[in-house]
């Protein structure tokens, strides 16, 4: 039998200062979450020193990757093996994955993928304001006949990471009226709603249907990844590299 690999080396980028508009407080917690999803592997996190102050519109996904795209010519030297991007609207990930030679996992659509697997016709919940596009980017993976709608919830991504819990009802019942609609399935689109306690919990509760957390999906994509790009080497993660900005 051949022998598992080591520990995959997975490192979340984060797409803007969140260490800078949030707290280091605020790293460290989403950390502790991706650590609890993926616990076979070793993950860190990095947040920008610069870049957009959250990614809703299309200008904002353009200035993602001139803020990542000097770290990422250091990924491979830091012993990172996959990265997944912090952003549900997957910002410069062909790019970054062409200038650092590894997997570099768009997580909107590792979470869109997961609803087609479910089998169901799917919706997606996002914050407002959000980047346009999402049906394009449906229509691309070969999933618009299964897209229901995109839900648009009372609250931008700052409000969402500041205080989710007086947004709540508003995403309940967009999420009910998603499922009114035909949905049978829920992909979270803010990763603010993603790292939010116990959310996807209580819309599937309230619903009654899955709720697909992307980030989830990203990481264990980035797993997979790291599996089947057997030239990587594995398990390589400097023990210094950063749960803090980078």
């Amino acid at each position: 039998m051949t022998d598992l690999p080591d520990r995959p080396c997975i490192l979340y980028q984060l797409v803007s200062p969140l260490h800078k508009s949030a707290g280091e407080a605020e790293i460290a917690r989403r950390l502790s979450m991706l650590k609890l999803w993926a616990p076979g592997a070793d993950i860190h996190i990095a947040s920008p020193e610069s870049g957009p102050a959250a990614v809703q519109s299309a200008t904002d996904i353009a200035m993602v990757y001139p803020h990542l795209q000097d770290s990422a010519r250091g990924w491979q030297d830091r012993g990172i093996d996959a990265v997944v991007i912090g952003c549900f609207s997957d910002p410069g990930v062909e790019a970054l994955a062409e200038i650092s030679g590894l997997p570099v996992i768009g997580p909107g659509e590792a979470g869109l993928l997961a609803a087609v697997q479910m089998g169901g016709r799917f919706a997606v919940l996002s914050s407002n304001p959000t980047p346009p596009g999402l049906r394009r980017r449906v229509r691309a993976i070969g999933a618009e006949p299964m897209f229901v709608t995109e839900a648009l919830v009372s609250g931008s991504v700052a409000d969402l990471v500041r205080d989710p819990d007086p947004h709540l009802p508003s995403v309940i019942a967009q999420a009910r009226n998603c499922v009114e609609q035909g949905a049978e399935v829920l992909v979270i689109g803010c990763f603010a709603m993603s790292f939010a306690p116990d959310l996807p919990r209580q819309l599937s509760a309230a619903t009654g249907v899955p709720v697909i957390n992307p980030v989830i999906a990203g990481l264990k994509a980035a797993e997979a990844a790291v599996f089947y790009h057997s030239g990587l080497s594995r398990g390589r993660c400097a023990s210094s590299y950063g749960s803090v900005p980078s």
